[in-house]
């Protein structure tokens, strides 16, 4: 994730947690992956879940400071 995309990410939390009831930053990050989670199984498996998703994912690069 790019530096500037997490500062984003940051501020919105920051700005909207009260608003939106977020509990944590965790949750804020869960809810936004499970949110384009729904989008792509609505779009490329008729709104099914997939499977799979046991194995490790191969790591990225560290996020930037």
């Amino acid at each position: 994730m790019r530096g500037s995309d997490r500062t984003r990410a940051k501020a919105a939390f920051e700005a909207t947690r009260g608003q939106e009831m977020d509990a944590s930053w965790s949750e804020f990050i869960s809810r936004a992956v499970m949110n384009e989670v729904l989008r792509r199984e609505r779009v490329y498996n008729e709104g099914n879940p997939f499977p799979g998703g046991t194995r490790n994912l191969a790591p990225g690069r560290k996020l930037a400071p």
